[in-house]
């Protein structure tokens, strides 16, 4: 199969990658850090390809969506690509601006729609194929969620609905809500790390996505730490 993964660089991501990796899939690796992508692609290997660009601009969303059509036609495409709040408000939902909820609401919910509009008849002319969406269990949840679980309650609707209309082009659509995990940024802020879920565990669960067969669909799972989420 030929996926693409955006946010593939590093974190849950690159994660996927390497699960996908295992099972011989061919691989396009979408983010915006040039050199973070040159050391996923090196480390992994084999057929894997890479694309610097920032899904958040509709003119590079453009270009990618015509690199894919025109030198890597997908089979699925798996959207982790996100932004975060700035941490000393992330908390809440009365403290940020106007203009960073915006932001948020748009690199985790507008963009993805935009592409998954552009992508979705790429899949179709396939034959159908996978949509993963990475979102969130402050998406599902209601404490401590600020702006970040604004953005992911969103998406969750839209994938909702999204299932349902692209079912018709032979295209599932699949749900990831990851609790806290220990990524690169959480290595950054902190070393509780063995109270998180490892991005390993992230990408064991969508490479198994991808081995069901093609008329089975993961409508929605959720994952969190043993201990719960901790905010």
């Amino acid at each position: 199969m030929n996926i693409v993964i955006l946010g593939g660089s590093r974190g849950i991501g690159k994660a996927a990658a390497a699960e996908l990796a295992k099972d011989g899939h061919r691989l396009l690796l979408v983010g915006r850090d040039a050199d973070a992508l040159y050391k996923a692609r090196q480390e992994l290997g084999g057929e894997t390809k890479i694309f610097q660009g920032d899904i958040t601009s509709e003119a590079e969303a453009g270009l990618l969506t015509e690199y894919i059509g025109q030198s890597f036609p997908p089979d699925g495409v798996v959207f982790n690509a996100a932004a975060f709040p700035d941490p000393r408000t992330a908390r809440s939902v009365l403290k940020p601006s106007v203009r960073e909820l915006q932001e948020i609401l748009h690199a985790n919910l507008t963009a993805h729609y935009r592409l998954a509009q552009l992508l979705l008849p790429l899949l179709r002319e396939r034959g159908g194929g996978r949509m993963v969406f990475v979102g969130s269990t402050a998406g599902i949840r209601q404490d401590k969620g600020g702006i970040y679980g604004i953005s992911k309650w969103a998406l969750n609707g839209y994938v909702h609905l999204l299932r349902n209309e692209a079912k018709a082009y032979g295209v599932s659509v699949s749900l990831v809500n990851p609790g806290g995990v220990y990524t690169e940024r959480r290595k950054k802020e902190s070393d509780g790390g063995r109270r998180l879920l490892e991005t390993s565990d992230l990408g064991i669960v969508i490479g198994a996505i991808f081995r069901l067969s093609r008329q089975a669909v993961v409508e929605e799972l959720n994952i969190r730490p043993i201990d719960g989420d901790t905010y």
